[in-house]
């Protein structure tokens, strides 16, 4: 018995017998591309993971309006804590929020204390138990004049905020 290549001339048996040959190499076919889209969707799955992990362990703080950061050669990791900024224009900023121009605040520094009081305040309500920390970053411009940065300092320091870091810009 000879299988024609042409389904007119065929009987049924061999029309059945081809049609067969046909549908198994179709499947194996679509065995082959559900196994890459499979392997492809690992991959995705992986990446996603990585990516993942890689932005959530290290805590970035944004800068605030007007500061360029002075470079430095031994910069550390950023620990999330209170962000408080001296602009160029001398404006001060806690959290991104106008506290007022720095040169009154520091002579009269009663509404930057009371802000930072709620903010310990509402940290020892979140974290009963645990001795407050005092951590806050510091963001000075590179022009703002270090008298400035340390005046602000001492009312940090006077307020229960002694773990300061000073922001900087880490040269590669």
């Amino acid at each position: 018995m000879k299988l024609n290549s042409s389904l007119v001339a065929a009987d049924a048996f061999e029309k059945h017998l081809i049609n067969r040959n046909r549908k198994k190499s179709w499947g194996k076919k679509a065995a082959v591309y559900a196994l890459m889209l499979t392997s492809m969707v690992d991959m995705f799955s992986m990446l996603v993971v990585f990516l993942l992990q890689t932005f959530s362990t290290s805590p970035e703080i944004m800068l605030s309006k007007g500061v360029i950061l002075p470079n430095s050669l031994t910069a550390s990791q950023v620990k999330e804590a209170p962000v408080l900024a001296i602009s160029k224009d001398g404006n001060l900023y806690l959290d991104q929020l106008l506290v007022g121009v720095a040169t009154k605040v520091v002579t009269n520094p009663t509404k930057l204390i009371n802000q930072l009081n709620q903010i310990k305040n509402s940290w020892a309500k979140n974290h009963v138990g645990i001795p407050f920390p005092g951590e806050v970053n510091l963001q000075a411009d590179k022009e703002v004049s270090s008298v400035l940065v340390s005046q602000v300092m001492a009312i940090l320091t006077s307020g229960q905020f002694q773990a300061i870091q000073l922001a900087v810009m880490g040269i590669r």
